[in-house]
């Protein structure tokens, strides 16, 4: 059993909070540089004059504790959800993608997943020590609060390396030792899982040379990444700074910056964790001094705007830790108005639940309905394209006191065909039964808008009646052709009627291709040689609009719009999310045809295409789903 004092678990509360907001005032200046650096404490004296601004991921912290404060702490991920889509509005990188999930009815962990290319990235990490700060000594329930906080808006690694920082943090209260607070959050994730591995490997690296600027060397030549704000990295850069300088407050800050690459993420989520050994009463008043005196939140954030002062931000935090330690990790953890003649102890930390959760996949959902809990197996994907049929695997558990009789039916959209191996079912108390529900939609029968609602039911022998939304995103109709020779040339796709959309597409040398994420890459299902490519698609808007186009390549690329040239640069550059260009597009009412020309020289094939609104939000009512009729 642990066992806090109130004064005690304020003062690490506070330095939490302290340790987060002085890690990102130290490596947002670095943020994004891969190389080393080679800062030292007296050399951080420029930052007095440094104010960085608004951080998203502080933003949705306050959102999660206003969401603990009015749902309570047993809130799962479709509370935070709700939570989101009432206070945030932010719309760069994952927050985007997930925002537009959120709005087409895919509910969390396919939220996070699905046609989400920065899926991977570091943003869970960033805020997952709020979870920490909540669940003190309880690292088992800081990690399953920050995986249904990160499935939100990631997958994989995205919401493994922020199970790891709030495991950390939560085990922080009582452990101070970066190999026993590493080792403890690890036991909390898949062992083969991407990152453990990368954190295990620094772990084994730095034991064995003690020396970080070669063990960063090694770990990003067997764990490296093109992108610079990869999750597995920046997990494993943090742990590194942990290790190497034993917990020390000043030298870890110092030494994560110097390890560059994601440094506002590594920074703060390392000086969260020294935060919170050291609680606030042992952090260096020099350093507290970098902290502003309010914390400001940023234009995203709807409903909870202002600033607060970082000791109202524990004392809140504090509060709704009460509420927590009660609820959730009752026999675990205790507050105690003195602290006990032995050492707090953590409980035996038991990761299995979490693991088989994660190893389910981001593709599972789940509903609880009265006495059962609905389970939704999207086999990978949430999207439905012509004549593809989506295969469902649908679970129902009896979590009531009695057994059931009960039929289940699933509707669809005119012209769609759903079929089912199961229609009558009897469920015992505490049993499960699952069947597979396919659903087809054929061309001449169908007509795929943007999003396809379906909606499973359940009817009982009590008449009860239980509705799942069963959420498909319909597929985007490309054409593409090619390969053809130089970039730098006309080839036979550049003809007026092929870019302007009076010449239809899908004629000699095109070949369709049904794209289920665009945000993604184009490309998932091509294969060819290197050379250039044409890839050509028709929008349906219901009006007129300015918008934005974003278009990523690793490549060359030249972008048509309505027959008239609207972007052109040729540049070798990672594949990643970052690797794309943004401009100005006019969308007229009715068809609109967009004709990208692509230089494929790398075997890594990337390309994607966004359509966004003025305020940059993902321009769902842009419609590519069937050909131009």
């Amino acid at each position: 059993m642990v066992t806090l004092t109130e004064t005690g678990y304020y003062d690490k509360v506070y330095g939490g909070w302290l340790g987060k907001l002085i890690g990102a005032r130290i490596g947002e200046p670095l943020d994004g540089q891969r190389q080393t650096h080679e800062l030292t404490a007296d050399s951080l004296n420029n930052l007095a004059t440094y104010r960085p601004g608004p951080s998203p991921s502080i933003d949705l912290q306050l959102v999660w504790l206003r969401a603990l404060q009015s749902v309570g702490p047993k809130l799962n991920a479709q509370d935070l959800a709700t939570a989101w889509l009432r206070h945030v509005t932010y719309v760069e990188s994952e927050r985007a993608h997930a925002y537009a999930n959120l709005r087409r009815d895919l509910r969390p962990p396919i939220s996070g997943v699905f046609d989400n290319p920065f899926r991977r990235s570091l943003g869970g990490l960033e805020r997952a020590d709020i979870w920490g700060l909540v669940a003190p000594g309880d690292p088992r329930q800081a990690a399953h609060y920050a995986g249904q906080d990160a499935m939100l808006d990631h997958a994989g690694p995205g919401v493994e390396a922020a199970i790891l920082a709030a495991a950390m943090v939560s085990a922080a209260f009582v452990e101070s030792d970066p190999a026993r607070l590493i080792e403890i959050a690890l036991s909390l994730l898949p062992a083969d899982s991407r990152v453990a591995r990368a954190v295990r490997d620094v772990a084994r690296w730095h034991g064995e040379l003690a020396h970080w600027p070669r063990t960063r060397e090694m770990l990003l030549r067997s764990h490296g990444s093109d992108d610079v704000r990869d999750s597995a990295l920046a997990a494993a850069l943090t742990s590194l700074a942990l290790l190497h300088e034993r917990g020390d407050f000043v030298r870890t800050l110092i030494t994560a910056a110097n390890c560059g690459w994601s440094t506002h993420s590594t920074c703060a989520a390392a000086g969260a964790v020294v935060g919170v050994i050291a609680g606030a009463s042992g952090l260096p008043a020099a350093w507290r001094s970098l902290v502003d005196e309010d914390v400001r939140s940023g234009w995203g954030l709807v409903g909870l705007g202002g600033s607060s002062p970082p000791a109202v931000l524990a004392q809140q935090t504090l509060e709704v830790g009460r509420l927590v330690i009660r609820s959730e990790c009752a026999g675990r953890v205790q507050l105690a108005e003195e602290a006990p003649d032995e050492p707090a102890a953590l409980a035996a930390t038991d990761g299995s639940a979490l693991t088989r959760q994660l190893a389910m996949g981001p593709y599972v959902t789940t509903f609880r309905r009265g006495p059962l809990e609905v389970s939704v197996d999207y086999d990978a994907c949430a999207s439905i394209g012509y004549d593809v049929p989506r295969r469902l695997a649908i679970g129902l558990t009896n979590t009531g006191a009695r057994s059931f009789d009960l039929r289940t039916t699933i509707s669809a959209p005119a012209g769609f065909i759903v079929t089912s191996n199961a229609d009558r079912l009897t469920l015992a108390e505490g049993t499960s039964v699952s069947f597979v529900a396919t659903i087809s939609a054929h061309e001449e029968r169908a007509r795929l808008a943007a999003v396809s609602p379906c909606t499973l039911f359940v009817s009982l022998d009590d008449g009860t009646e239980i509705t799942v939304p069963i959420t498909l995103v319909s597929e985007s109709v490309w054409y593409a052709a090619g390969p053809y020779g130089s970039f730098d040339e006309p080839h036979a796709p550049e003809q007026a009627g092929i870019l302007s959309g009076e010449t239809p597409l899908g004629g000699e040398g095109w070949r369709r291709l049904s794209v289920s994420e665009p945000s993604v890459n184009l490309l998932a299902a091509m294969a060819g040689e290197p050379g250039t490519y044409y890839l050509a698609t028709d929008y349906l808007l219901p009006r007129a609009r300015m918008a934005r186009l974003r278009v990523g390549c690793n490549d060359g690329v030249r972008v048509w719009l309505h027959g008239q040239e609207v972007f052109s640069h040729h540049e070798h550059r990672p594949v990643a999310p970052t690797s794309a260009d943004e401009f100005a597009a006019e969308l007229w009412e009715g068809w609109n045809r967009l004709v990208i020309k692509m230089a494929q020289c790398s075997p890594r094939r990337f390309l994607s295409a966004v359509l966004l609104d003025q305020d940059r939000h993902l321009l769902l009512e842009a419609v590519n789903t069937f050909p131009r009729g």
